[in-house]
């Protein structure tokens, strides 16, 4: 691996200029995962962002974190959801692993040599990724799993694979272990199955897992028998920051591509002079249009504040990080993270659908500007779990229970 950049949020631009804006089209397109762009990242160090210094990560705060994936999700925002997968999965092992987790699965990933996966869902819960039916054995010092994971980001790809299970035959399906397990490359007992051809982040990767009583050592274990914490603390924090930060990108990026074609779309106007009576022409571009104006606004003002709360929502995760692994409260960074999950995709949805009544039907064109691309990318936000109406709940739910300021405090 090359010396890591200094600056994490630049070496990110000048990567997703130079190899992922150039594929993203290719890769949307054929559903080929973007294993150039993960290359380059990883050589840039860009994979271990969270890992710690001693381990040979960059050990970056949450703030430029999410910088850095939003710089992504401009470009692809496939790549872009890739890397989240593969840092809210790994931020287990740093905030909840042991020594001998740490020395063995961060140094490689802080070189960029392994992609790990999550896999949390099974067909028989809907998706509710907070229930599992499979349950893990413990023979000895031997765990073996044999669980169905349907969609799991990075599936064939991923050398270690994060996995949530009943922590015994005698649990209740909410009661979950986390298990790293190998990935399909590092062992006969998992296979891949399935297809991936979905609307939006069409280069996932994101098909199914079968574990067929697959054995790992029992240190292999994350954590307690009872994960909830462990998951709570880091994973659920760094995903949900993290998806933000990719469609905040989606919106950025269509922001961008609308700015750049009214600006240099004309239309020519040919009139008769009512004064002369001579045959005139006018040509005016796309963005000398009041309407135009007006909706660049609005698109500028919801794309900054959904940014701005999204960094906010970094910033708290921050500062109190050591407090929530340690089992403190966890509602004000909620509040704002949800806040933060529901406003960001909502800008991306927005944005893009605003930026394609404006571009018209050159938007709409696949291969030509790529709006098309970021609105089904979007659109993942009102989906991916907790979905954006899951959000809505929980956080009413939590607000809902706060009781209301005195009047005296208004």
């Amino acid at each position: 691996m090359s010396a890591p950049a200094p600056d994490p949020v630049r070496a990110a631009a000048e990567i997703a200029a130079e190899v992922l804006a150039p594929g993203a089209a290719r890769r949307d397109e054929t559903g080929e995962y973007p294993l150039d762009a993960l290359e380059a990242l990883g050589e840039a160090g860009l994979l271990g962002l969270l890992v710690p210094r001693e381990y040979g990560g960059l050990e970056v705060s949450m703030e430029t974190f999410v910088e850095v994936v939003e710089v992504l999700g401009r470009a692809c925002a496939s790549t872009a959801m890739v890397v989240v997968m593969h840092h809210c999965q790994y931020a287990m092992v740093v905030d909840h692993g042991s020594e001998t987790q740490k020395r063995e699965f961060l140094p490689p990933i802080a070189r960029g040599e392994q992609i790990v996966a999550s896999a949390t869902t099974e067909p028989e819960t809907g998706g509710n990724a907070a229930f599992c039916v499979s349950a893990k054995e413990l023979d000895g010092e031997t765990i073996r799993l044999s669980a169905v994971k349907p969609v799991v980001t990075s599936a064939q790809h991923a050398d270690w694979v994060y996995c949530t299970t009943r922590a015994s035959a005698d649990s209740p399906g909410d009661e979950l272990s986390l298990v790293i397990m190998p990935g399909p490359k590092r062992s006969g007992e998992v296979e891949g199955f399935g297809s991936w051809n979905c609307v939006g982040m069409r280069a996932t990767a994101s098909t199914g897992l079968r574990f067929e009583g697959c054995a790992v050592p029992s240190w292999h274990q994350i954590g307690p028998e009872d994960s909830a914490l462990v998951r709570a603390s880091s994973m659920t924090m760094v995903s949900r920051a993290g998806f933000a930060a990719v469609w905040q990108g989606i919106a950025a990026g269509a922001f961008d591509a609308t700015v750049g074609h009214v600006q240099g779309k004309a239309h020519e106007f040919i009139r008769r002079d009512p004064d002369s009576g001579e045959i005139v022409s006018e040509r005016r571009t796309v963005a000398e249009s009041e309407t135009t104006q007006r909706q660049l606004a609005e698109m500028r003002v919801q794309l900054l504040a959904s940014g701005e709360l999204l960094r906010a929502a970094a910033r708290l995760l921050d500062a109190r990080r050591e407090e929530i692994v340690a089992g403190g409260p966890l509602e004000q960074v909620q509040d704002l993270l949800w806040s933060a999950r529901i406003a960001c995709g909502q800008s991306a949805v927005d944005v893009t659908r605003q930026g394609l009544r404006l571009c018209g039907v050159t938007g709409l064109r696949a291969g030509g500007l790529p709006l098309e691309r970021h609105m089904r990318d979007a659109l993942t936000s009102q989906v991916m779990a907790p979905s954006e109406d899951a959000t809505k709940q929980m956080l009413g739910r939590q607000l809902a229970a706060t009781p209301a300021p005195s009047p005296s405090a208004r």
